[in-house]
């Protein structure tokens, strides 16, 4: 390995008592995730031998692996394997080669950063036979499974389960629901369910039926009328029984819904007029996307009155944010765009995204690995392969009104020995790389014509949103240490000339090219500390273009008083609702200068809890919404890359997306009364008012969103004695209390968790209360709601367990008074037997629903297999606590 990633001789991995053998950590945590040949090559054993010893635990034999999680979990194996393989095991557990790992830690969303920066130096475990001691301790390792899980697992094989990653299928399943009774339709109503025929003039504008095609050309211009309009007739026979044709020409035996495409018509985009009579439907947008929005607008009506009615009248939708695009929930870094079987956007979650309102998806991109780099054509290596690969998507996203952005954070920097036969290039050095100086004429020529290649190589590309600072090392300012950067050119400049330079090249580059496509400059750590106070920002927006868009987080830096502690929000939060006083500032300077506006927000989950799907808050969200709304903003970016379920929360929230007829968003009590029922859907907002109100009790601080154990929940182990590891960035959390409560002290740090908690905790029962009040056709919906709101409860009372574990182990070891000592070991047993029934209780929602623990960018927090390790694993300390009784100031076996 390179001498960055070398495993650290001084960290010795730590211990894990609860197993019998280090050799049975390996084959219990990597038994059905890689096959068990890999496993028996790792310990150079024979399969088996590798099979006996996993009889002997009471795993199935023979499980055959499922590898999906080598191509989308491999993060997951990687984790669980840190302290317990080396190097060299790893690969051969992966089958990777070294230099495919290096790759996967330098760049796989800073996972090196989240395992640590280290690697524990461990020694090569092998196979050997069990000894009769170390038997009959596997034999109690299986009892003791057995006993905590058996029940579960029986009572699980009468009902649904599902596997890891089943929710790949899920996207493929209808969410129609099943329409039982109608009444007859009124005079004032405009019956759907006879045969309609759906006319497509491609060109209306052109004149007045003057067809021109089939319709079948599914290009991001014109086109995609067509597979709109089949689409809607395919879901609406399935609904509804009734077959509708699509036809580029009009048929009076039938009645008509006719699209009027009239670019010349003003508006803002996806905007649309439905005008419903008795013989005709006309849907009237100044784009093809207005269209598509008519239509499921149409749909939507249908499926909340639960008939094929529409009420006669004329409908307008203005659209109050024309860009809300979102990240994959299935995406996986490697090269998605090379490696197609790992498509991070499958048709069926393109379709879901559409459905509540998301116009635009987002992935990672390298620009040399897209289009030939001039300044480094060895990196190119692929890349027509990979550009198809994004024609592909653009074209595929177009079908459901979905535009491709780009993570842009470039130019990429390079070794040092990049630079021996360019010096002038060389920029801001850091840690043996240096970044390829922009204000250099040669690396502004690359950087344009790549930028102007990308957007000729992929028509219909909708943009990019460009991070200057933080993120990688890009141009000579973006991890320059306090502002101040050691390059000999542009620390004779401003951050502001720099980072506006750049961008604007990249936005008259993509202006070239593809004049309807977004750039979207990302204010991310534009801080004070990194050298942008309010003067250095103007600066910056000043100097870009009118074809750039100032997107920012829409709570950053927001003030804080949690427990009277002072703090600012520093990331971002659903717990704490923006925009804040410094966003609202920048926004109003990209006004002032003719400037669009976008608000980065995360509307399903946050690092607050990102192993949910979503958090059901819907009240916080409606909050922020409505404060979007007065702001002016244009566009939302409504994910990082957690958060890109198409859940029942972006579905509440795509109400907000487009006003109709100048009256106001319906309210979240409307809402989930039309989704499940007007009594039920009461108390359910009784319930999301509980959890939103209890989620404010979050102990808001950059540090526990990052460290605190709220992401791995219930998996997360105890130990009886001191890691001495410290936390890591949403990674392993360890048992590290003084790095997880951040500002806050122990007490007050456990407090707010037993406040979020408790308060949680009267959301779910609310949520029971409703239950008696959902009909037939709510029932999958709300035990969805359920199983996510009872995981964020275990998750969060979970992390107040451990905050008093820990809090309360250290004290017991340091204890030298007998009684003391006896009342501190019976609050940690009390505390481990609830820490025992939290990960029980998690595993049969894991088994229900594959989303729990799963996080796009960390793969699975935890599996099955790693619930039951932490119940063994409370069990082992129980009994270290049972085995010693304490008399005076010594200990005597019991």
């Amino acid at each position: 390995m390179i001498q960055e990633f070398e495993a650290n001789p001084q960290m010795i991995p730590i211990v894990l008592p609860h197993f019998p053998t280090r050799m049975q950590a390996i084959i219990w945590r990597n038994y059905g995730l890689v096959p068990t040949e890999r496993i028996a090559a790792v310990l150079e054993a024979t399969v088996k031998q590798i099979e006996e010893v996993a009889v002997l635990m009471g795993l199935e034999v023979p499980l055959e692996a499922d590898l999906q999680w080598l191509a989308r979990g491999y993060i997951t194996i990687i984790r669980a394997n840190w302290h317990l393989l080396t190097y060299e095991q790893l690969l051969t557990l992966l089958d990777w080669t070294e230099e495919k790992l290096e790759f996967t830690l330098k760049e796989d969303d800073f996972l090196w950063v989240k395992l640590g920066n280290l690697k524990p130096f461990v020694k090569p475990v092998r196979y050997k036979p069990l000894s009769a001691k170390e038997e009959k301790l596997t034999l109690e390792w299986k009892q003791r499974v057995s006993e905590a899980f058996d029940p579960i697992q029986k009572e699980l094989d009468t009902t649904f389960q599902e596997k890891p990653f089943d929710f790949l299928e899920r996207f493929k399943l209808s969410d129609l629901p099943k329409i039982s009774a109608r009444r007859l339709p009124l005079a004032s109503e405009t019956r759907l369910d006879k045969p309609w025929t759906i006319q497509i003039f491609q060109n209306e504008y052109k004149g007045e039926g003057e067809d021109t095609n089939d319709g079948k050309d599914e290009s991001m211009g014109e086109g995609n009328l067509y597979a709109y309009a089949q689409r809607f007739s395919d879901k609406h026979a399935l609904l509804w029984g009734v077959e509708w044709s699509v036809a580029a020409s009009s048929h009076r035996e039938r009645p008509i819904l006719r699209f009027k495409v009239d670019p010349a018509a003003s508006g803002v985009k996806e905007s649309h007029t439905i005008f419903v009579s008795d013989d005709e439907i006309v849907i009237q947008s100044s784009d093809e996307e207005g269209i598509l929005r008519g239509l499921q607008w149409i749909e939507q009506t249908m499926k909340k009155s639960e008939l094929p009615y529409l009420e006669k009248g004329k409908y307008e939708q203005t659209t109050n944010f024309d860009l809300r695009y979102i990240y994959s929930y299935s995406a996986v870094y490697g090269d998605p765009l090379l490696e197609t079987e790992l498509d991070p956007y499958p048709e069926e979650q393109l379709e879901r995204l559409s459905e509540v309102g998301v116009n635009g998806i987002w992935m990672q991109s390298v620009l040399y690995q897209l289009v030939p780099w001039r300044a480094a054509p060895e990196l190119s290596v692929n890349w027509e392969q990979r550009i198809e690969g994004l024609r592909r998507l653009v074209k595929k996203a177009s079908k459901y009104g979905i535009r491709v952005y780009l993570y842009f954070n470039e130019p990429r920097s390079m070794p040092l020995s990049y630079f021996k036969d360019k010096p002038d290039w060389k920029g801001q050095e850091e840690q043996g790389y240096a970044a390829l100086c922009t204000s250099v004429p040669e690396v502004q020529a690359i950087l344009s014509e790549s930028v102007s290649a990308l957007f000729r190589e992929v028509p219909g590309l909708g943009g990019i949103f460009a991070i200057t600072m933080s993120e990688n090392l890009t141009n000579c300012y973006s991890r320059a240490p306090g502002g101040k950067t050691n390059c000999p050119r542009c620390s004779k400049r401003s951050p502001s000339a720099v980072i506006s330079e750049v961008i604007h090249l990249v936005a008259d580059a993509v202006e070239k090219e593809a004049p309807a496509a977004r750039v979207l400059c990302y204010t991310w750590a534009w801080t004070e500390s990194l050298g942008w106070d309010d003067k250095e920002i103007l600066s910056a927006i000043k100097q870009l273009p009118s074809n750039v868009t100032i997107l920012s987080v829409s709570e950053d830096e927001k003030e804080t008083n949690i427990a009277d502690i002072q703090g600012k929000v520093i990331d971002y939060s659903i717990s704490v609702v923006g925009p804040s006083e410094k966003t609202a500032r920048i926004w109003q300077m990209a006004k002032d200068n003719g400037l669009k506006t976008a608000a980065k927000v995360q509307f399903n989950n946050s690092w607050e809890l990102s192993a949910v799907p979503y958090l059901p808050v819907f009240q916080l969200i409606e909050e922020h919404l409505q404060r979007l709304n007065a702001s002016g903003v244009s566009g939302l970016m409504l994910s990082w890359t957690l958060g890109g379920y198409p859940s029942l929360t972006l579905r509440l929230a795509a109400e907000h997306y487009w006003s109709t007829d100048g009256g106001k968003p319906r309210g979240i009590h409307e809402l989930l009364e039309d989704q499940f029922g007007a009594a039920a859907g009461k108390t359910i907002t009784q319930a999301s008012l509980a959890f939103s109100e209890a989620f404010q009790q979050f102990p808001f601080d950059i540090a526990v969103l990052y460290l605190a154990p709220q992401n791995m929940g219930p998996a997360n182990l105890l130990y009886m004695e001191p890691t001495h590891y410290k936390a890591t960035m949403v990674g392993i959390p360890y048992d590290d209390l003084e790095r997880w409560r951040a500002k806050y002290s122990e007490t007050v740090f456990a407090n707010q968790f037993k406040k979020l908690a408790s308060g949680w905790k009267k959301g779910l029962k609310l949520l029971e209360k409703a239950r008696k009040h959902i009909s037939v056709n709510a029932e999958a919906e709300f035990g969805d709601l359920y199983r996510i709101a009872s995981t964020a409860y275990l998750h969060f009372y979970s992390t107040y367990m451990q905050i008093l574990f820990v809090k309360n182990r250290n004290r017991y070891l340091v204890a030298k008074d007998g009684e003391q000592k006896n009342k501190l070991g019976s609050i940690l047993a009390d505390i481990v037997q609830k820490e025992l029934e939290n990960a029980t209780a998690l595993y049969t929602l894991v088994k229900q629903d594959s989303r729990i623990g799963f996080e796009a960018s960390n793969h699975y927090y935890y599996t099955s297999q790693d619930l039951q390790e932490k119940a063994v694993n409370c069990q082992y300390v129980l009994d270290h606590l049972k085995r010693y009784e304490v008399e005076g100031l010594g200990r005597t076996l019991v």
